[in-house]
């Protein structure tokens, strides 16, 4: 009798593409002039999608998955604070 193989994770892939989106979004935002507002709902948008996600995987049994979408979630989520508070020059960040 053979073993069942694990089921597959995906926390590296998950990362990597939220980094992916939130780079070309902040080097877009450096091109393009005026506007800037929009990036920091694309970003708190998307630190919420990696939340729902997360409880999505969370109660559908893929627990390592999971995992990555709170990471993913996470990091957006403070990429996008740092990048508000340097924009608007919040405390000594500037």
């Amino acid at each position: 009798m053979e073993p069942t193989p694990a089921p597959k994770h995906y926390i590296g892939r998950i990362l990597l593409i939220n980094l992916g989106v939130v780079l070309v979004l902040h080097i877009g935002r450096q091109l393009l002039t005026g506007g800037d507002e929009g990036i920091f709902i694309l970003l708190f948008a998307m630190a919420f999608v990696n939340m729902l996600l997360f409880i999505g995987c969370l109660f559908s049994g893929r627990g390592k998955t999971s995992i990555g979408f709170l990471l993913a979630g996470l990091l957006v989520f403070m990429i996008g604070f740092g990048d508000c508070a340097t924009h608007l020059k919040l405390g000594s960040m500037h």
